[in-house]
């Protein structure tokens, strides 16, 4: 590995001289090597959020040593962690003038990061976590399917669900009651609140979190969430338990084809599915089942997804989009796939998920939330005349 990296393209004196094909390639060689840099710092980010190290990093210099005392983790760790960090321009890095250095030992380093950039770092460490999470469970996996195109069975992504899971739960806590649902409209808020027997459907519910939230901000509706995944929705179930929840069940089933009795027709007020139907081997029938369960005219099916573009063309301004792209890959893509599915992946973007949702019979706007700029959220209702795939 030493004599290859030894071999990759450095800047030179004479570059000035080369050929303008050769300056390309040149700067080229230049922009691959800053990738790999960047790859190892990411992954190295991963590694300091999932230790608990980060909360360390403070404007006060400290030395490998300090950080190591205060985070409980071993030293050689910490230095090797913080000289990635300093080489990659993430922490500020000085030596310490009082040390040992006269005697003719090296003196500690010292590392410190500004508080802006601090606060910065804290808003996206886990992200770092993901990729690596990721090229965990499914590298290989991936690697095979890119031939055979059949899929990742859902069974690799244990680690990551749970990790995903998390971050959802995360986020629901802090958005959903006091701001997603109000962003909908006083309509939908004013029917969860009446009662009167209002119904509410998560698809892809995970382990409830946003269910039970609901459940529990309108006590007066029936919550029903559904899940592929068994032991999601056992984790679900025991959740609703613990909060002494009554007005929400869960049960196991395929969004595609959704059991009638547990979801019967033309009779729920809200159905949501956040980040979830660009992830399904079946799309289209899982949108004409909701459109099936909406209640026609007044029921309002809010899709949650990602904010992107249909042609890669069109997201290359995209701040984020080699990230979501490469997470589509290792994730989404090859969940899309099973079952002889189309891999829509987490980029199938605003005008193919308009087409699909319109094809299924659903009629739709698209919703920006101030407050979450990842996403956009599709604002659908099933007239009563639409007869759902024509």
């Amino acid at each position: 590995q030493a004599r290859f990296l030894a071999q990759a393209p450095r800047k030179s004196h004479a570059l000035a001289r080369r050929p303008s094909h050769g300056r390309m390639a040149a700067e080229f060689g230049d922009r691959l090597t800053g990738l790999l840099n960047a790859s190892a710092v990411s992954t190295v980010l991963g590694v300091a959020s999932r230790t608990g190290l980060l909360p360390f990093l403070t404007p006060e210099p400290s030395s490998p040593s300090q950080i190591a005392a205060r985070s409980g983790l071993h030293r050689r760790y910490v230095e090797e962690i913080l000289a990635t960090l300093a080489c990659g321009k993430i922490v500020e890095l000085t030596r310490d003038s009082s040390s040992s250095a006269e005697k003719g030992a090296a003196s500690e380093p010292l590392y410190s990061m500004a508080a802006d950039c601090k606060a910065a770092l804290d808003g996206m460490a886990l992200y770092f976590e993901e990729m690596p999470l990721l090229v965990r469970c499914a590298f290989d996996e991936v690697v095979t399917d890119a031939k055979e195109g059949k899929g990742v069975p859902y069974s690799c992504y244990g680690p990551f669900g749970a990790w995903m899971g998390k971050l959802a739960d995360e986020k629901h806590e802090s958005q959903l009651v006091e701001k997603f649902i109000p962003a909908l409209g006083e309509d939908v808020v004013s029917t969860m609140r009446a009662g009167n027997d209002a119904r509410i459907l998560d698809i892809g519910c995970g382990e409830g979190t946003a269910a039970c939230l609901m459940a529990q901000a309108f006590p007066n509706s029936r919550v029903v969430g559904v899940d592929a995944g068994a032991a999601s929705v056992e984790a679900a179930a025991e959740k609703a338990k613990r909060h002494g929840l009554t007005n929400v069940e869960f049960f196991v089933g395929d969004a595609a084809a959704l059991d009638q009795k547990s979801v019967p027709s033309d009779c729920f007020d809200l159905i949501t599915a956040f980040d979830v139907i660009h992830d399904l081997s079946n799309p289209t029938a899982a949108l004409r089942e909701v459109c099936r369960a909406l209640r026609p005219d007044t029921g309002t099916f809010a899709m949650v997804d990602i904010r992107a573009h249909t042609h890669p063309h069109d997201n290359l301004g995209h701040s984020f989009a080699p990230f979501l792209y490469a997470v589509s890959l290792m994730h989404c893509m090859p969940q899309g796939l099973r079952d002889g599915g189309p891999g829509l992946g987490m980029m199938w973007g605003r005008e193919q998920a308009l087409e699909m949702v319109e094809a299924a019979g659903l009629k739709a706007k698209v919703l920006e939330l101030g407050f979450d700029t990842f996403n956009d959220c599709y604002l659908c209702r099933c007239p009563s005349t639409s007869v759902a795939g024509t």
